[in-house]
């Protein structure tokens, strides 16, 4: 989904808080697979980073600015 921000509400991009929460949780993203690519076995890989605490950085994140990523729990 390359134009992803065009489904965030414009009015909440532009709140400092929103824009912080999206940003922290794309660094945790960045960081969690970048340490996994260099520190976890491949068989491992599924289940050694936190993923699920990952995710709901991420959906909190994107409820924050208005996408409809951030609503419901799939």
């Amino acid at each position: 989904m390359p134009d992803a921000w065009q489904y965030a509400d414009p009015a909440k991009l532009a709140d400092p808080e929103a824009v912080r929460l999206l940003l922290q949780a794309a660094h945790l993203a960045h960081q969690t697979i970048a340490h996994a690519l260099r520190s976890v076995d491949p068989e491992d890989f599924a289940t050694a980073p936190d993923w699920p605490a990952v995710l709901a950085e991420l959906r909190g994140a994107l409820a924050a600015v208005g996408h409809p990523a951030g609503e419901g729990t799939s």
